[in-house]
């Protein structure tokens, strides 16, 4: 296995390395493995610039939309983190 996917090994069962071997994916196979429906990963992939067209073919270059489901999920944690913290009130 390649890069650091080794030491996730462990957790990764068969859908997860098919999806690792393809570089890029189709809207299908993506909406399947993300669990999203298909509306929403279309969105998503067209959001992140992820998505590439070839002919009649489109396909989704899954590193990409990845990175940015990460940027999206820090985002989403850092403002759930700043409404929880509590402020500091001086009287």
């Amino acid at each position: 296995m390649s890069g650091n996917l080794w030491m996730f090994s462990d957790k990764l069962d068969d859908e997860d390395i098919e999806i690792l071997k393809n570089e890029f994916i189709t809207y299908y196979q993506g909406a399947d493995y993300y669990g999203l429906g298909l509306k929403m990963f279309t969105r998503l992939a067209h959001k992140a610039g992820a998505v590439y067209k070839i002919g009649k073919k489109v396909l989704i270059r899954r590193t990409i939309f990845d990175a940015y489901l990460r940027k999206l999920y820090r985002i989403n944690q850092e403002d759930t983190d700043s409404k929880a913290a509590p402020k500091d009130v001086h009287v």
